[in-house]
């Protein structure tokens, strides 16, 4: 029988609780779960992904793992677009730095901006709106946001 949440789920938590507009890779996790090691082996990586798996779903945070020979899982909020945003960037976006990808999601003259489609109206913003319709169970603006979507893919405008 459980007691509840481990050290390594509450710590993983209260991360993603404290930055709900960031994103955290499983290594980058180890080291907010295990204070003092400096480089995480297979078990910390394990047990990490493991707790994360049960924490992001209660929180409405989700990863995809990593395009890329070693990717790692990357954790993103879907209830907030600069998570989203980021999340799909660092799993996309191979080798490029964290602090270049928030750039290019905060920065409208940026290189390579994505900041158009974080505003409201644009194609990441509908998609963090159709998750948050769906958990408050509104399933005719979760249909209504989908068509709009949708529409912007067809006519190739997002």
């Amino acid at each position: 029988m459980s007691r509840g949440p481990g050290r390594i789920e509450r710590a993983i938590e209260a991360a993603f609780q404290q930055h709900p507009t960031t994103t955290f890779s499983a290594g980058e996790l180890c080291l907010i779960s295990y204070p003092g090691i400096n480089q995480p082996e297979k078990r910390h990586r394990v047990s990490v992904i493991r707790a994360a798996d049960k924490v992001a779903p209660r929180l409405h945070w989700r990863y995809r793992h990593a395009e890329r020979p070693g990717g790692e899982n990357v954790y993103f909020n879907l209830l907030n677009v600069r998570s989203y945003a980021l999340g799909k960037l660092r799993c996309t976006s191979s080798y490029v730095r964290l602090a270049d990808l928030e750039e290019r999601v905060d920065n409208p003259d940026a290189y390579r901006s994505e900041w158009a489609r974080c505003q409201p109206g644009g194609v990441w913003w509908r998609h963090v709106e159709i998750h948050r319709a769906d958990i408050a169970g509104d399933a005719d603006e979760s249909s209504r946001l989908q068509e709009e979507l949708k529409g912007l893919v067809l006519k190739g405008s997002y």
